[in-house]
């Protein structure tokens, strides 16, 4: 359906500039006629400000323009958050175009305010204003008739190879772009947008926030184009740095504090950096007087949002992590996880959000963060933020139960939650909502949600097992032993306990391990909890191991085994006999070792748990090497690699790595033994085993050293003791610098 006749002052709030041409009015059709050459009218087309980095989207933009380009498309969208530069890149790529003499037709410049609080530019004033710019005194009435016109024109210079440039700005609407569009392919247009609009065959040109660098850039420009001279950005670099991270690299952020220290010619960076950095409200520091501000440029687009949305934007600065999966994206609107994923890239479209790195996840800008938590200050009634934190937290308690039932091998399979299809999803969850469980678990304990803080800190503990991340774990852990203590929870006090203890013995902490433990143990003979004091007796027993009281670690192991088969407890039982294996290797009984090994593998697989299989393998294969069954030790850490690989378990997969790589030690099998070695040391890299990382670069280096390799072996070396210095092993530290000296004598 085409409009009826617009009103004679549509055109008010229409800027636009370009090309014009010579009309005669013959009864009522207007011929136009063309003065040739056809002159470039470029007085619409606004000036370049200062502009840096856009490199490979400039040369994006600069290929589809050239008119030697063939099979590219004629239509490019520039589209990112309020400020991000959008106009700017479009006016220099069209700047660049016409001084490279591409479009003698000349440039069409419309900006159609699609954002704006008081209504855009509609699409038929649009039509009116570009026909006036090509020379037509007397337009059509209907919209359906003006873009025939407006595409007649067009065609006839393209005809006349007089190549013209539209540039449409600020377009709110995929309707606004399709009726400026020129029909004929000889023609380009450029669209700026800060949704994603659906343009048949548009090129899409996403803009994101700048480098630290560049965004230096873009401040320094706009000083010196203020204060010519100034040379404060390269005096302080450091405080310069700081301020672009403040404005989170956008440039129009940029733009504004650089108009702030013109302002105060006399007033050093770091100046501004301190009260910017200190502001309760950072985007109330990022305005300009009444002219200019972050806060009116997002605005804009939140003003423009359908309700649905707008609520969602508010809702989702409640929660605390860097980024926000589907299930919480869901959880926090109360809306089914498809409605969810609908709604999230609608805000993904308007630039409000975007996709993290992480699968089936958004983050915000910070400054948009910052915004979007104060418009669900305001917008959003107390009850109603409240009880989307309470579904949020609610969300997770339910999300780490179901992964504890996947990696907890003592799960029945009938119990396995569905949320997750299985281990591995649950370990990847896990991982993606690493930098989130930290913030969560700190806002369950500021809402006061003791019960939920400890069932969220026990779940996630043998996450937190298999994957070997101590500092998180740590400071997880004290949130849930401060809620049990508050409680007066004594079995989640002991599970928190006993948490904090192995990760401190992961860091080699032992003093503070085994305090954590020795208070477990004393919680769980206090309730008359058996398990639990089974439990405590192993991990105690596992630090007198790794202190060198080898007698106390086996009393200790061996009243733990005595419970685990008293309460026919497969699992206790596979980790004693396992620990009591190693011991006895370790005195050369390597009998009675294999022994303890093969009763200790039985349990775990009978019981179905990778986990504690492949740990047994791989030292049932350091036994079965030292007795001089290298085939069978090399099978045996295969089959390790095969499990733990299953579980994903990167820990103890190092460890049957580097065992495997001794056996081809042994053999005299150098070149496998690199390579089992390297692989070992880069999945001890992925997950910061530096002790372990130090072992293997130890044996790396004994390989270089043998084939007369001397600097790699030394480079091996004094990466190992750089390891080893920070773990505190300092008798692995001292084998190394005697390896060291051997190396330089």
């Amino acid at each position: 359906m085409t409009s009826g006749p617009e009103p004679a002052d549509e055109t008010n709030n229409v800027i636009i500039g370009g090309i014009a041409g010579n009309v005669v009015q013959a009864g009522h059709i207007d011929v136009v006629h063309f003065a040739t050459p056809v002159p470039v009218a470029l007085a619409g087309l606004p000036a370049e400000v200062g502009f840096t980095d856009r490199v490979d989207e400039q040369a994006g933009l600069a290929a589809l323009l050239d008119p030697e380009a063939k099979g590219l498309p004629s239509v490019a969208t520039i589209t990112g958050l309020p400020g991000i530069g959008k106009t700017a890149l479009a006016v220099r790529a069209a700047h660049e175009a016409v001084a490279a003499g591409w479009f003698p037709g000349g440039v069409l410049f419309i900006d159609l305010h699609g954002y704006d609080p008081a209504g855009g530019v509609s699409v038929n004033a649009a039509l009116l204003a570009m026909l006036g710019e090509l020379g037509t005194e007397r337009a059509p009435a209907t919209q359906g008739e003006r873009e025939n016109r407006y595409r007649s024109i067009l065609a006839e210079m393209a005809d006349r190879g007089r190549r013209v440039l539209v540039l449409a700005d600020n377009v709110s609407d995929v309707a606004q772009a399709n009726a400026l569009r020129p029909g004929s392919p000889v023609h380009r247009m450029l669209i700026t947008s800060r949704d994603n609009l659906p343009v048949p065959g548009a090129r899409r040109v996403e803009l994101g926030v700048l480098r630290d660098v560049d965004a230096v850039g873009v401040m320094a420009q706009a000083l010196e184009a203020a204060m010519p001279g100034d040379t404060r950005v390269a005096d302080e670099p450091q405080e310069a740095i700081r301020l672009a991270q403040l404005c989170e690299g956008l440039p129009l952020a940029l733009r504004i504090v650089a108009e702030l220290l013109a302002d105060r010619p006399r007033h050093g960076i770091g100046r501004l950096v301190r009260t910017v950095g200190a502001a309760t409200d950072r985007l109330d520091m990022l305005s300009y007087g009444e002219s200019v501000a972050v806060r009116a440029a997002f605005d804009t687009s939140y003003l423009r949002l359908p309700r649905t949305l707008a609520r969602l934007f508010r809702l989702l600065s409640l929660h605390p992590g860097p980024h926000i999966g589907v299930g919480a994206v869901a959880a926090l609107a109360n809306v089914s996880e498809n409605e969810a994923c609908r709604l999230a890239e609608g805000l993904c479209r308007a630039h409000l959000i975007e996709p993290s790195i992480v699968p089936d996840c958004y983050r915000f800008h910070d400054l948009v963060r910052l915004y979007s938590g104060q418009c669900c200050e305001t917008d959003e009634q107390p009850a109603d933020r409240a009880a989307a934190v309470s579904r949020l937290l609610g969300y997770y308690r339910a999300a780490t139960q179901a992964v504890r039932t996947h990696l907890d091998s003592r799960t029945p399979p009938e119990h396995k939650s569905w949320l997750f299809g299985g281990r591995s999803d649950a370990v990847a969850w896990s991982e993606g909502e690493r930098p989130n469980l930290i913030p969560v678990v700190s806002l369950s304990a500021r809402c006061g949600l003791d019960d939920l803080t400890c069932e969220v800190v026990s779940a996630l503990h043998p996450f937190f097992e298999l994957r070997n991340h101590p500092d998180e774990w740590i400071t997880i852990a004290k949130f849930g032993l401060a809620a049990a203590l508050r409680l007066g929870d004594q079995f989640a006090e002991g599970q928190s306990l006993t948490a904090l203890g192995l990760a401190h013995q992961e860091l080699q902490w032992y003093d503070e391990a085994r305090d954590y433990h020795g208070q477990a143990l004393a919680v769980c003979r206090r309730t008359g909890d058996r398990l639990g004091q089974a439990k405590a007796l192993i991990n105690v027993g596992g630090v007198s191991y790794q202190l060198g009281q080898f007698e106390d670690a086996e009393s200790r192991w061996e009243e733990a085994l005595t419970i685990a088969w008293e309460r026919e407890d497969r699992y206790l039982a596979a980790r004693t006999l396992n620990n009591l294996g190693f011991l006895s290797a370790l005195h050369r009984r390597y009998g009675l070792a294999e022994s303890r090994y093969r009763q200790a593998l039985a349990c775990a697989r009978e019981l179905g748990d990778p986990q504690a299989e492949g740990g047994v393998l791989t030292n049932l294969g350091a036994v079965l090497q030292r007795t001089g069954r290298h085939t069978d030790a090399v099978e045996c850490h295969r089959q390790a690699l095969d499990v733990l690989a299953q579980s994903g378990d990167r820990l103890r997969a190092g460890r049957a790595l580097h065992n495997m790589a001794l056996v081809y030690q042994d053999l005299g099998q150098w070149g496998d033994a690199s390579a089992c070695h390297r692989r070992a040391l880069a999945l001890r890299r992925e997950i910061g085993d530096r002790h372990g990382e130090g072992l293997t670069l130890t044996q790396l280096g004994r390989i270089h050293a043998r084939q007369g390799q001397r600097e790699e072996a030394l480079t091996c070396q004094r990466q190992a003791l750089a390891a080893f210095v920070q773990t505190g092993a300092t008798g692995d530290a001292d084998e190394v610098r005697g390896l060291i000296d051997e190396l330089t004598a």
